[in-house]
Parts: structure tokens; sequence; C-alpha cells
């Protein structure tokens, strides 16, 4: 599978009173993009399961660029790696084609008593199979 992307526009809510974007909000972004991109896999609704669910375990963003008030952006979602109970992705934001943040995405899956369980095998094999 080749890189995800999604598009997003930036709105007033989203900057500070420069016209910036917040440097939470870019957390949002990914998180958007990501849901989007298990969707495009066809994981649908995976936050509504009662055995499972997704969490982030680490994340590290480093901003290159300021975001601001009406950019058009894409956000990017690239597999790193798949274990059996978690997956790293790597994800970026740019404009046109300007890196303006970048993250290293690890999401743990857990069961209904917020333990680690393994990534039910269907999800397993279409994270798998989109990694480069």
């Amino acid at each position: 599978m080749t890189t995800f992307r999604f598009p997003i526009r930036v709105y007033i809510e989203d900057t500070d009173a420069g016209g910036i974007v917040y440097h939470a909000n870019h957390i949002r972004y990914f998180e958007r993009a990501r849901t989007e991109w298990l969707r495009a896999l066809g994981v649908q609704h995976y936050w509504d399961q009662h055995d499972y669910s997704f969490v982030v375990h680490q994340i590290n963003v480093q901003y290159h660029k300021p975001i601001f008030m009406d950019n058009l952006l894409v956000v990017t979602v690239d597999v790193s790696s798949c274990k059996s109970v978690s997956f790293t992705l790597q994800q970026n934001i740019y404009r046109d084609e300007m890196l303006l943040a970048s993250a290293n995405v690890t999401l743990a899956c857990l069961d209904a008593q917020l333990k680690p369980r393994r990534i039910p095998e269907f999800i397993h094999d279409l994270i798998v199979k989109s990694a480069p």
C-alpha cells in the first residue's frame, strides 16, 4: 500500500491569537488521519469494540514549521512496524510539499480490562499488508 493521505483544513478554532495552530492540535490532526487510515483499511468502528481498543503508548512529535489559519494540509500515515500487541506509524503533516510536523506513534492494543492483548488477526494482517 502506498502512503495514506488525509486532507485537513485549518480553522480559526485550531489557532492561537496569532493565527498559528496550537501545538496540541497537531496531535489531533495525526489522530484523525490514523482513524481514517484504519477506516480505509476496512476496520470499521474499531473505537466501539468491547473486546479491544487501541491507545497511544508513545508519541514523539517534531514541529518543523508553523501551520497557519486556513492552510490546507495533508496528513500522512506510513506503517513502520507491526508486532503482536502494538504497531508503530510514521506520520507527517505537509502544506504542499513542505514538511511542517512529523510524529512517530506507537499504538498498543488493550483488552476490555485495559491489559495488553494481541491485535485481532484480521487487523494485524491488514496493518502488515499496508507496510512498505
